[in-house]
């Protein structure tokens, strides 16, 4: 008995999945078919007989045992099973027998059930995400052989880890320029399906606070009386920080982050501009200063500009400054000097007049020249510096002769006594 020739079972589609219609085709078949029976099982034998297919009969198909109503038999021996169930997957043979002599064979097939992935959802570890936190965004799917990750504006960060199974995308120190749109696929071998668009935000901010002028960024305004200022306070932040100023410390209660004043000299100070980020809890600020003239004093009117309002009024501090020293110290001189001179003039001379009992000369007129000695002595008064020895020395003064008449000289006293006088020296 010669068997037909090789029996050859292929699956169409080859990866059948739930829902889907598969088709059992037998090839390799050698003359006219007189019966066809399927198995559910790699046996054949009345238990596993599915169905049995005589083309001749009316009907052709008689039921077996694990007959299904999704399953038919067809005239070229294929079998056709339809909407698929995982219940479905097993093997499946076939036992062909045809008009030839000894035309009998069968073949086995094993059938796989596959299930189509379902759409990936990108779910995230945290709603809110600050720059440098550990940020972890996960492709949720079933029955996914494959998972890849992308991102609409451009290429993956380089610096993301991704787990074993490509399930989980980590950033470990996710920074602002990582915002943008993420999406994952999943995929296995009958179906590939895409995620919605996940928005990843970084928050960040506020930083790099400024506050600007109608010339751009200053640290100083001088303006007079009556003029507008208008003030802008900006950062870098998102989402955009909220502002908020004060006035001297005091709060404006305005929280634009334009500031317009109308000027008078009450406006005069300090202006600080804070910025606040709701997200990030982060906190900043920075100040300017105001001055407001008077129309009749200001920095165009003397023609300097602040900046040299500021550096003449400290050269003139300067110069008051040294005037000052320079007025000290020399009072400091003259009170010494005048100390010094007070001490000498607060010495006292005494001096002594002795007349002397010489005798007279005539000269050549008749008159009689007297000579008189006179005596000086010098003591101090109680209390000052003792004299030296130099002041207690005799000082001889001369008289001059003179032509007038002589005077007679002062009645004696019969005692002899010296008179003294004193000549105070001051």
């Amino acid at each position: 008995m010669q068997p037909i020739s090789a029996l050859s079972i292929q699956l169409i589609p080859q990866y059948p999945a739930v829902g889907q219609s598969v088709t059992l085709s037998v090839t390799g078949i050698n003359g006219t078919i007189r019966v066809f029976s399927w198995y559910k099982g790699p046996n054949i034998n009345a238990d596993n007989q599915i169905l049995s297919y005589i083309p001749s009969a009316n009907p052709p198909q008689a039921n077996g045992n694990q007959y299904f109503s999704r399953a038919s038999g067809l005239p070229n021996v294929s079998l056709l099973i339809s909407d698929l169930v995982i219940t479905d997957q097993g093997i499946y043979t076939v036992y062909v027998q045809t008009d030839r002599a000894g035309g009998r064979n069968q073949e086995s097939v094993n059938l796989t059930v596959y299930i189509p992935v379902t759409k990936p959802v990108i779910r995230a570890n945290s709603s809110l995400v600050k720059e440098n936190d550990t940020a972890t965004l996960t492709c949720e799917t079933e029955n996914a052989e494959r998972i890849a990750w992308g991102r609409s504006n451009g290429r993956l960060p380089s610096a993301i880890t991704l787990s074993n199974d490509n399930r989980t995308l980590t950033f470990s120190s996710i920074k602002r320029l990582d915002s943008g749109d993420y999406y994952c696929e999943a995929e296995n071998v009958i179906n590939k399906i895409k995620s919605d668009i996940y928005t990843l935000t970084v928050n960040y901010g506020p930083e790099n606070l400024i506050i600007t002028g109608p010339n751009g960024i200053e640290s100083l305004f001088n303006l007079t009386v009556g003029t507008s200022l208008s003030l802008r306070c900006s950062a870098v932040s998102f989402p955009p920080p909220t502002y908020h100023w004060k006035h001297n410390e005091i709060d404006l209660r305005k929280y634009d982050s334009i500031l317009t004043l109308d000027l008078s000299l009450k406006e005069n100070g300090s202006y600080t501009c804070t910025a606040s980020n709701s997200k990030t809890n982060i906190t900043v600020a920075t100040s300017v200063v105001v001055i407001v003239y008077d129309r009749t004093l200001t920095p165009e009117t003397t023609g300097l500009s602040g900046d040299k309002i500021g550096i003449i009024i400290g050269i003139v501090v300067a110069i008051i400054v040294v005037a000052l020293i320079a007025a000290l110290i020399y009072l400091f001189v003259i009170q010494k000097a005048r100390q010094k001179n007070s001490n000498k003039k607060n010495q006292t001379t005494d001096v002594s007049v002795t007349p002397s009992s010489g005798n007279g000369h005539a000269d050549q007129y008749g008159t009689e020249n007297e000579i008189q000695y006179s005596s000086v002595n010098f003591t101090a008064r109680p209390g000052r510096q003792p004299p030296s020895q130099a002041e207690h020395e005799i000082q001889y003064s001369s008289v001059n002769i003179s032509g007038r008449p002589a005077r007679k000289p002062p009645a004696q006293p019969n005692d002899d006594s010296i008179v003294y006088s004193e000549l105070r020296l001051s």
